[in-house]
């Protein structure tokens, strides 16, 4: 029986250091760094869709003994090609142009945890097309993110409202909150252990957190927030809010005998 051919990879992702061996590389680096390319190449616009569409997900063809290089093929091979090349172009564009700017926002998580783990594991994140390994498309290192972020992203503190989706975390103080007009939850940082505890206690209630965002320049999406504080919005009864209106002058009307004819006269 012919033992079946083995695809062409589409592109590689090299952990680049001097002396970097792949057993000294933790597993969860090389699981983000495949998961976050995998995103690049897809095109994935982690504001919009949680996961990339099977069709156009990796998988891995060989890794050879000895280095930290991961040869992948593409289920959609023309299309990563042209997104990883679209993202080289958009990182070594000039710092203040502005199309380079709005075709970063939606690889700013993948670049992200990019550089995260170049950072924890002292390397480079090289990017390459197959046939051409020898020159990558692009290169992540730790400062990365950190030179995109300043450009594209701002900070300062807020409040949203939203209600309490699930609170907690294996490794982070986090909470998901269904925020109105948002596609997706919005995970929250937690600063203190008490503000799990408390929001534990609202879970699928309204809340209204105040704390610390980031948004994304233009847009004004929020791309992270720490929850500082929260209460629970008061809702009132909407025949006393309507009675006050009318009490706070709303109620000059009634003196009108013809409400028409006089917003006749003042128009004229």
């Amino acid at each position: 029986m012919a033992s079946k051919k083995k695809p062409i990879p589409t592109f590689v992702v090299r952990l680049a250091a001097p002396g970097l061996a792949p057993e000294q590389i933790p597993l969860r680096a090389v699981s983000d760094s495949l998961s976050a390319v995998q995103d690049l190449a897809s095109g994935r616009d982690s504001f919009e869709t949680s996961h990339v569409p099977p069709e156009k997900g990796i998988g891995l063809t060989e890794v050879r003994s000895g280095s930290a290089v991961y040869y992948c093929v593409s289920r959609a091979p023309d299309e990563a090609k042209v997104n990883l090349t679209r993202i080289g172009a958009l990182l070594s564009a000039s710092d203040d142009h502005e199309l380079a700017e709005d075709g970063l926002v939606a690889a700013l998580r993948p670049i992200q945890l990019l550089s995260d783990v170049a950072r924890g594991v002292k390397c480079r994140v090289e990017v390459a097309l197959f046939d051409e390994q020898r020159s990558p498309l692009f290169a992540i290192g730790e400062d990365a993110f950190d030179k995109i972020s300043s450009r594209l992203l701002l900070k300062g503190d807020t409040s949203v409202v939203g209600t309490v989706e699930r609170v907690g975390g294996a490794t982070r103080m986090r909470c998901l909150l269904r925020v109105p007009g948002r596609r997706k939850l919005l995970y929250c940082d937690l600063e203190t252990k008490e503000l799990v505890r408390r929001l534990g206690q609202h879970l699928y209630e309204q809340i209204a957190a105040s704390g610390t965002a980031v948004w994304i320049h233009r847009s004004w999406r929020i791309y992270q927030f720490t929850i500082r504080d929260f209460n629970q919005p008061k809702l009132g009864n909407p025949d006393d809010s309507l009675r006050e209106l009318r009490n706070a002058g709303l109620n000059a009307w009634d003196q009108v005998s013809d409400p028409e004819g006089f917003m006749r006269e003042i128009r004229s």
